[in-house]
């Protein structure tokens, strides 16, 4: 199997380096990464300058191909599979991100984000977070992700045929048969309960917006903020805080189909024509 990973922490992020050291040697590994750190960048893309790839020797094991791009995930996913490596590709891995990607999170997450986008080009993908740990933000434990990465090997094949569209339709035929966002709590293997398949949940911060003056005086503003409660149980966010592997199937489709129903049933645009008063 042929495995192209990438990330939004940069090629030398340990995240990364991590979960190519953990794919097993027999499989073929090829690395398309930004340069420098794109987290947050969501599904962003290069398009008022041009890219630049350069090559990366002897990146972290022997027959591993690497490529350092300047620009965003979304960038190294496309030029990865559209541009740079000539060998078939049949699965994305994005990650190990540095810090979780859950809830709400997820439309700003570059690495989120580099595997919706081999998604939308039709491969199989999945997305690989560790938590942050509430007592260091720089320190990560990506052994539960090591661990579920070996695991999963084996069965990826099964993975990917069981959601294989029986028919081409116009939106399956377009999109990979997998798309999973993976977070993993930030502790020793051992200290992980399970693995949990759960539903994405929802993540609110407050205080998102921070002013403050730079050292001329000027207004300046950082962004951030910090996690609210929310009152939820079996999704991602509540996986990973009660110490499970969450993992979310994850789709292209974004329409609400209730509202959709309730404003066909309701009629409310159908009167609207250009031209009438």
């Amino acid at each position: 199997m042929h495995i192209l990973v990438t990330n939004d922490d940069g090629i030398w992020a340990q995240g990364i380096r991590t979960l190519v050291e953990a794919i097993p040697a027999e499989h073929t590994v090829s690395v398309v990464a930004p340069e420098s750190p794109q987290s947050a960048k969501g599904h962003s893309l290069t398009m008022h300058k041009p890219l630049r790839a350069h090559k990366v020797d002897d990146y972290v094991r022997p027959g591993v191909t690497a490529w350092a791009v300047s620009g965003t995930p979304v960038d190294c996913a496309m030029l990865g599979l559209d541009a740079l490596i000539d060998q078939p590709v049949d699965v994305v891995f994005s990650g190990i991100n540095h810090g979780d990607n859950l809830g709400d999170d997820l439309p700003y997450s570059g690495t989120v984000s580099g595997a919706y986008e081999a998604f939308l080009s039709g491969y199989p993908s999945i997305a690989f977070s560790t938590a942050f740990r509430r007592d260091s933000i720089n320190a990560f434990d990506f052994e539960p992700v090591v661990w579920l990465v070996q695991k999963l090997m084996p069965l990826l094949p099964q993975l990917i045929d069981l959601n294989k569209p029986l028919s081409k339709t116009f939106t399956n035929a377009l999109n990979g048969s997998l798309f999973l966002n993976v977070n993993a709590p930030n502790c020793p293997r051992s200290e992980v309960k399970g693995v949990r398949v759960v539903p994405q949940g929802r993540r609110r911060y407050t205080h998102r917006v921070t002013p403050s003056v730079d050292q001329f005086g000027a207004p300046i503003y950082w962004i951030g903020g910090e996690v609210l409660p929310i009152d939820q149980s079996n999704t991602d966010v509540t996986a990973v805080a009660d110490g499970y592997i969450s993992v979310t199937p994850l789709s292209i489709d974004l329409t609400d189909y209730v509202l959709l129903e309730k404003l066909g049933q309701q009629g409310t645009f159908d009167s609207l024509r250009p031209g009438t008063a």
